[in-house]
């Protein structure tokens, strides 16, 4: 019988999403785990895919090269924080002999400083790994910078701006202090228009970013920031599904509309639990899918999966480094008469492809069905839509600093 060493994030007695924001705020790559109590007692957890990816990402191990048995074992140095108090000790990652190795990871001492569905927190650190019981620390004290066990262990692991970034933003002081200039073009896309020619970026149709690598998008102050945002489109693999279109699809799974007089399925599906329509998404770690699947009978039928690595791909495309400029505006929208001052930006960067199946987990990115039957029978849909909403977008990037430039 397989050891249940670690399980889902949700389960944790402490809010994840909460959490990550708070590392994501102190600038810090992060990732989780959640022993169990059998996990504790047999001194083991399960190296997940989020930590795995970790770790081959910052460069600290690679499970996929990894021999199994104890002889192949390997050894990493840790700073581990619980309860006010600093250990350091080693973490191994390993594969056993048995069966199919299922990858392996243990903190030293980790009994000693942590109790089944505490919430452990994996930072890289130069010399190896930095481990903190989120559950039995006090977070806001351990992360702010004039703090001692900050400046001693977490600083070397800060994230950093590029120098393309520090020079934007010196430009972008500089257009602050200008205060409210008039538009240079009239219309929604003046905000835009008007802050890349103070910038001297010259108007072209590129997707290519806005300046040195960095994207710049502009907005009008306005309310809102809690709504729900596309972040990418990314159909099923249709060769890997059981259903092989979003025709088959909506003739399965659709309902008919009273109201729009067809047949269709247009909702939201979620990791966390099913919809009306007893649709839930699914993450199979071990063949490294995300999947859809149907809740009204057991075991659950798979209708369609996606692969990880394309979806991170996607997400990849859509999101590098970016300023998101907001200005207030004086004068009526859209008019020659309207004018913005650029004060408020908030910088993202470096996409964290980590945490992408961990918001999927939590509930914080959902999938959205946008399939409608078309009059001659067929099926149109509107793109298969990643969406969060737009205050959760921060946690998605290695650091987010948010900089008011009036002050």
């Amino acid at each position: 019988m397989k050891i249940k060493a670690s399980i889902m994030l949700s389960s944790a007695n402490l809010n994840v999403t909460d959490t990550l924001r708070l590392f994501k705020s102190a600038r810090l790559k992060v990732s989780f785990l959640v022993p169990t109590a059998t996990g504790l007692e047999k001194s083991i957890m399960d190296a997940t895919a989020e930590i795995r990816e970790f770790m081959l990402l910052n460069r600290l191990h690679d499970y996929s090269k990894q021999g199994q048995g104890q002889e192949h074992k390997v050894l990493l140095n840790t700073t581990l924080l619980s309860q006010g108090r600093v250990e350091y000790t080693q973490t191994s990652l390993y594969r056993p002999s048995t069966k199919s190795g299922d990858p392996r990871i243990w903190i030293g001492g980790l009994k000693q400083f942590s109790s089944p569905y505490d919430l452990l927190a994996i930072l890289a650190s130069p010399n190896g790994i930095v481990a903190i019981n989120c559950s039995q620390s006090e977070l806001s004290s351990l992360l702010d910078p004039s703090g001692m066990y900050y400046k001693e262990i977490l600083a070397p692991a800060v994230v950093t701006e590029s120098e393309p970034a520090r020079e934007l933003l010196e430009k972008m002081k500089e257009v602050a202090k200008l205060g409210y200039v008039q538009t240079k073009r009239m219309g929604d896309t003046g905000v835009g228009f008007t802050l890349e020619t103070l910038l001297g970026i010259e108007a072209n149709s590129s997707k290519s970013p806005d300046y040195k690598g960095i994207e710049i998008k502009s907005k009008r102050q306005r309310g809102g920031a809690g709504r729900r945002t596309t972040i990418f489109s990314q159909v099923p693999n249709w060769n890997l599904s059981r259903l092989k279109g979003s025709k088959e699809l909506l003739d399965e799974r659709g309902r008919y509309s009273e109201k729009k007089q067809r047949n269709q399925l247009i909702h939201e599906l979620s990791v966390v639990k099913a919809n009306s329509f007893d649709l839930r998404l699914q993450i199979d770690p071990s063949n490294d899918y995300l999947k859809q699947v149907w809740t009204a009978q057991e075991p659950y039928m798979m209708d369609v999966l996606w692969e990880f690595p394309l979806l991170k791909q996607r997400l990849s495309e859509k999101h590098q480094e970016t300023f998101w400029v907001t200005a207030e505006t004086d004068g009526k929208n859209g008019t020659e008469t309207e004018s913005f001052w650029y004060r408020n930006i908030k910088h993202t960067g470096g996409l964290d492809s980590t945490v992408f199946p961990i918001l999927l987990e939590l509930g914080v990115i959902t999938l959205g069905y946008t399939i409608k039957a078309t009059p001659s029978g067929g099926a149109k849909d509107q793109g298969y839509l990643f969406k969060m909403n737009s205050s959760d977008l921060d946690l998605l990037f290695e650091h987010v600093t948010e900089y008011d430039l009036a002050s």
